[in-house]
């Protein structure tokens, strides 16, 4: 070897040594190598009610490896609140989000204060790529000049066309490529779900080209199962509309099942009435849902109702298997799926028609899944822990290893969905609804239908084994034994342990506020 050559050498040999100093004396005694923050893909349906769960194949196989929550509650069985709980990690009466219309105390005007302490925004400081598709928040203002809230790196939003699934508007702003451009692409025909997963594709594949090796946060947020806003009596086009393949072979346009996709069962063996509390006896039952029998032509359309949401959410399971087979082996070890919805819903339950926003299981309890990492399973677990959506917000913040951002009004599932045992946790869930104006000025709520039914603004608590409600001007309140009745169809009001409750109640129903008690500690410590 030439002198020229031993010279290198050495050189080579030093740079080596020196290397390996500095990174162990990075990798030294008290320090931890940080782990590489995990993706997060959140799916947020609308309306989905927890007896659909069983016919989506995809998502319910999010349960293998992964951890399902039993006992989960909105905090407000509406839209607009429900979701401004989930960014914020608030009750409604702590956003002051409480209806869907800015004219009556809720929607985009009254959310517009928070977008910046969203988890999007959290997340982005956190170096996370961030992407949010479909629906948003009601009455977000879709025109030209539209606004990207702070926090997300791609914003595919559709306004209220949405509903329709199939004229639609839907934002296209990519921070990488719009160059200062917010487009607004309209609808070719292509079903929204259909549409939003294929976005969702491409925003995993961006990603790995914009960001590689950064981590990412998905929210897919699609208006199925929600119905159509616009919808008339006598319609060819379902109050509920599926994709065309997944419509009855023998209606224009033609599906491709005799009957259309149920997701395995046959369409025609489905029947609404099935459903528990199924038109039942409601003389036991506040004033306000005390009705005659449904009667046969009610019960022909909701049976229809009942079978075309089953296959509306044929597609959603479609687009959740599409968007997690897009993923690489590599992503599957470091992504968290969640899956759930924004609130229940009724259909002929307990005599009540379309619709949502009551105490009743049916509205308030709805499927929370969290499929773990490929790399960490723990096997199929199931939490019977009450949790809450006010509980999102610090689980994002928890799984992407942000510290000190407030837990707000909830806390972090990361150790229940891991499987780890937790202190003292919350044992009772505070519902809240504000009885929306339906004389508020503005285009109609599109979830006006149960407004109309005279249900009164009210609070609730829901414990591992009772539901407590109280409603505005109604003297007496309302209470089930949930483990002898699970479906709330015998009403107790005079219940001894209603008078336990209310003062339970009566903390939550103020949690927060200036002055008034944590609300973490006032719902997990009952007395």
């Amino acid at each position: 070897m030439s002198v020229t050559g031993n010279v290198r050498r050495a050189v080579a040999v030093a740079l080596a040594v020196v290397l390996a100093m500095t990174v162990a004396s990075q990798a030294g005694a008290g320090t931890v190598v940080k782990p590489r923050q995990p993706n997060v893909i959140f799916f947020l349906v609308d309306d989905l009610s927890a007896e659909l769960l069983q016919y989506m194949d995809a998502v319910s196989g999010l349960a293998r490896d992964g951890t399902t929550f039993s006992n989960y509650y909105v905090s407000n069985s509406l839209c607009c609140p429900s979701r401004a709980s989930m960014f914020t990690g608030q009750f409604p009466h702590n956003t002051g989000v409480e209806t869907n219309k800015g004219s009556d105390g809720g929607g985009y005007r009254a959310f517009e204060k928070h977008e910046g302490r969203t988890y999007a925004a959290a997340l982005d400081q956190a170096g996370y790529r961030t992407g949010y598709l479909g629906k948003y928040i009601n009455e977000y203002p879709l025109n030209a000049d539209y606004r990207v809230p702070v926090g997300w790196d791609e914003w595919h939003v559709a306004g209220g066309g949405g509903y329709s699934e199939f004229k639609y508007q839907l934002t296209r702003y990519v921070k990488e490529e719009s160059a200062g451009e917010k487009p607004i692409d309209p609808s070719d025909g292509t079903y929204l779900v259909d549409e939003l997963g294929q976005r969702a594709v491409d925003f995993i594949e961006r990603s790995r080209r914009h960001a590689p090796g950064e981590p990412f946060f998905l929210q897919v947020s699609p208006f199925a199962p929600h119905s159509r806003i616009d919808a008339k009596p006598g319609e060819k086009e379902p109050r509920f509309p599926p994709a065309r393949r997944d419509r009855p072979k023998d209606q224009f346009p033609a599906g491709e099942f005799p009957h259309g996709d149920c997701g395995g069962p046959d369409c025609a063996t489905i029947d609404v009435a099935a459903l528990p509390a199924f038109d039942e006896d409601t003389a036991d039952k506040p004033a306000w849902v005390r009705r005659e029998p449904l009667g046969p032509q009610l019960v022909k359309e909701l049976r229809q109702d009942f079978r075309d949401r089953i296959r509306m959410v044929q597609s959603v399971d479609d687009m959740v298997e599409r968007v997690l087979g897009t993923l690489s082996d590599a992503e599957r070890r470091s992504t968290y799926v969640v899956f759930t919805s924004d609130n229940g819903f009724h259909l002929g339950q307990h005599r009540l028609l379309r619709g949502k926003s009551t105490a009743y299981d049916h509205d308030v309890r709805v499927p929370l899944l969290v499929k773990r990492p490929a790399a960490g399973r723990h096997g199929d677990l199931v939490s019977e822990a009450i949790v809450q959506n006010v509980d999102l917000f610090a689980t994002f913040l928890d799984l992407a290893g942000v510290r000190n951002a407030g837990d707000r009004d909830g806390r972090s599932l990361v150790p229940l969905v891991q499987g780890r045992k937790v202190g003292q946790w919350r044992q009772a869930a505070l519902i809240e609804h504000v009885r929306p104006d339906p004389a508020a000025p503005g285009e109609p709520d599109p979830d006006a239908e149960e407004m109309q039914a005279g249900m009164p603004g009210y609070a609730a608590v829901r414990t591992a084994g009772e539901l407590y409600v109280e409603y505005e001007g109604v003297e007496q309140p309302e209470y089930y034994d949930t483990v002898r009745d699970p479906h709330q169809e015998s009403n107790d009001p005079g219940n001894a342990r209603t008078a336990e409750l209310a003062k339970v109640l009566d903390r939550l129903r103020g949690c927060g506020q200036p002055g008034a008690e944590d609300c973490w500690r006032a719902a997990s410590h009952l007395r």
